[in-house]
């Protein structure tokens, strides 16, 4: 390791820590503060919402309330309806009995006098209600609105359905003493129309008569809206927070303001305000319930102010009311509540700000006591690697040094079955021409030829030379070649051992370009193909011993596969191949150091990548199992 970058490493140990701690604090506390002002912004916006949401629900569970309460009423109407014809007939059945029993002695007339004029004048409900009394021969005994009837004939009187009424009466009060009965009349004011009217009717026996009393439903009704309207007049919320009711006609039947009650909104509000009632009366008929946000006088100021209301229709009374608040009111709570946050974000900021600095100043004592303890650790590293440093250099240079002898072994062997056969067809060509020239049998053709053939065997021993000393040439200079081309030199290298064992190689090779160091590459193949030559040697003869060698491209690589039918290697062998020193081939035949060389060229070196694995396939219609090394390089530079 140089000065330089001895004194980098110092620096680093020294301020680092340091560096990194300021930095650290400065950003954590950055962090938290853009995260925490983010969150108090979420929750100012979240809080806004929450108060308008919290008013639109109030207004509407106290709208929904008084809904409730209405359909109550509603449902109750005939009901009381019944409840209190029954009650007055009652009354005037224990009137008209009291009479009867208490003047029995004088005649019947006289009684029957006294019980006509004491109920004649009776009104109820407003003056709408009157007593009736029939006689069970259908004979009007009394009736208040019409006295010109009495004692005429009812039997075929019918009502506005058609309906013989006073017969229907009589049959309801068969088996019984009393009953209830609907049908349908028009009002004195209203002729032409027909209105429901309940009645309730009670047998009179002294006299074989009944009393009996009706109402219009429509008309009671009116009387329970009128209960209905007082007491919500009795539930308003507050100033601001009122109950207002309209009917589908604009007329306002309940307000905070009494003087509005009972007058057309047309008569009151000028064009642009009444478009707003115009919108609660569509809402409540149309769609029942909605929220309308609108500008309106408020009444305690009498100054435009926005205003958002629920409003709900009630559509059997035609009733459109509605509830609602300024967002005034609103926005002043909301001012408040904001006032409050604010406080307490600046109180969290100064704490968040205390709590930074104090860590931040405890880290950095620590991280300058760490830093003394790195750089004293530092020291003692660096002496103990100067102590191993040439040690493991020198391992290195012996782990170079066997690979490249092995590799010199291995091509002198090459060079020598290459030359052998050469120089012994030299050597019988020179002899042979010795020995008829001796004899004077060496004609001038045959001398030609023999030096033509001494002549070409030298430059196919030339030619090898030329190979061997290109494969251990020390110009590394990376540039574009096939990988055609360096199976060919592949081949130059090795053949003669193969042939020599009757191995058969099967190839289908591509042009393809890469750029790289050919020999290293060639030194890769080698290795690999070597591997399976000795690993084919041991098969027996009779069995054919391939070699398969595939090349393609795929996603922008070259796909080198090299196949043998040796028979694989164990699992646990295969594991290890790569290792440095590992062989299984004993210490006279192999130094362990191939397969690793390989691997270190083509994943250091070539930038790719080199496995193996045991592999079955079918050949010529007949199964094989062998090794398979598969080599991608990249074909981009």
């Amino acid at each position: 390791m140089n000065n330089k970058n001895e004194l980098l490493i110092l620096n680093i140990i020294k301020y680092g820590p340091i560096v990194f701690i300021l930095s650290l604090s400065v950003i954590i506390s950055l962090t938290l503060y853009i995260n925490y002002k983010s969150a108090f912004i979420e929750e100012k916006d979240l809080i806004e919402k929450e108060y308008v949401q919290r008013n639109r629900t109030d207004v509407k569970n106290q709208l929904d309330t008084i809904y409730r309460f209405i359909l109550e009423e509603q449902k109750t109407t005939e009901i009381k309806l019944k409840k209190n014809l029954k009650q007055r007939v009652n009354e005037a059945h224990s009137i008209a009995m009291n009479i009867y029993n208490e003047n029995k002695h004088l005649k019947k007339e006289v009684v029957q006098k006294m019980i006509k004029d004491a109920l004649r004048n009776i009104r109820f409900n407003e003056g709408r209600g009157y007593f009736f009394i029939y006689s069970f021969d259908y004979e009007c005994i009394l009736l208040p609105v019409a006295k010109h009837l009495e004692g005429s004939s009812f039997y075929n009187f019918k009502d506005g359905e058609g309906k013989y009424l006073t017969r229907n009466i009589i049959k309801s009060l068969e088996n019984k003493n009393e009953s209830f009965l609907k049908w349908s009349y028009h009002k004195p004011k209203d002729m032409k129309n027909q209105y429901e009217k309940i009645g309730f009717n009670k047998r009179f026996e002294p006299y074989d008569w009944y009393i009996g009393t009706g109402e219009y439903v429509e008309d009671f009704e009116g009387d329970i809206q009128k209960e209905v309207l007082q007491y919500i007049a009795n539930q308003q919320f507050s100033d601001n927070n009122y109950i207002f009711i309209l009917d589908y006609n604009s007329n306002y039947l309940a307000h905070k303001n009494k003087h509005l009650i009972g007058r057309n909104a047309v008569d009151i509000y000028d064009k642009k305000a009444y478009k707003t009632i115009e919108k609660i009366i569509n809402i409540a008929r149309k769609e029942g319930t909605a929220y309308l946000d609108y500008t309106h006088i408020r009444p305690l100021t009498n100054k435009e102010a926005t205003k958002t209301s629920y409003i709900r229709g009630v559509q059997n009374w035609q009733w459109a009311m509605g509830i609602g608040f300024y967002q005034e009111d609103v926005n002043k709570l909301i001012k408040i509540q904001k006032e409050v946050l604010d406080k307490r974000f600046e109180e969290d900021l100064y704490k968040l700000l205390f709590l930074s600095l104090s860590l931040t100043t405890l880290l950095l004592v620590l991280s300058v006591r760490i830093s003394k303890f790195l750089e004293t650790r530092f020291a003692q590293y660096r002496n103990q690697i100067k102590e191993h440093l040439e040690e493991i250099t020198n391992q290195q240079n012996i782990l170079a040094q066997q690979s490249k002898m092995a590799a010199i072994g291995t091509m002198i062997g090459n060079i020598a079955h290459q030359w052998r056969q050469p120089l012994s067809l030299i050597s019988t060509a020179a002899t042979g021409m010795k020995l008829k020239r001796e004899i004077g049998d060496l004609s001038d053709k045959e001398f030609n030829d023999n030096l033509e053939y001494i002549n070409q065997s030298t430059q196919y021993l030339s030619k090898t030379i030329d190979d061997f000393r290109n494969f251990f040439s020390t110009n590394k200079e990376k540039k574009e070649f096939t990988i055609d081309e360096a199976f060919e030199n592949t081949f130059n290298l090795i053949k003669v051992q193969f042939k020599n064992h009757q191995i058969e190689i099967i190839k289908d090779i591509s042009d393809t370009q890469i750029y790289g160091i050919q020999t290293e590459l060639v030194q890769v193949l080698i290795n690999i193909l070597n591997n399976s030559r000795d690993e084919l040697i041991k098969i027996s003869n009779e069995q054919r011993k391939l070699i398969f060698i595939k090349t393609f491209e795929k996603n922008e690589q070259l796909i080198i596969e090299i196949l043998d039918n040796a028979g694989g290697i164990k699992k646990e062998t295969l594991e290890h191949v790569f290792e440095p020193y590992f062989t299984t081939k004993g210490p006279a035949q192999g130094t362990g150091i191939g397969l690793y060389m390989s691997q270190e060229i083509i994943v250091k070196h070539m930038h790719g990548q080199i496995q193996m694995e045991n592999f079955t396939y079918n050949y010529e219609d007949k199964d094989y199992s062998g090794v398979k090394t598969i080599i991608k390089l990249n074909i981009n530079k």
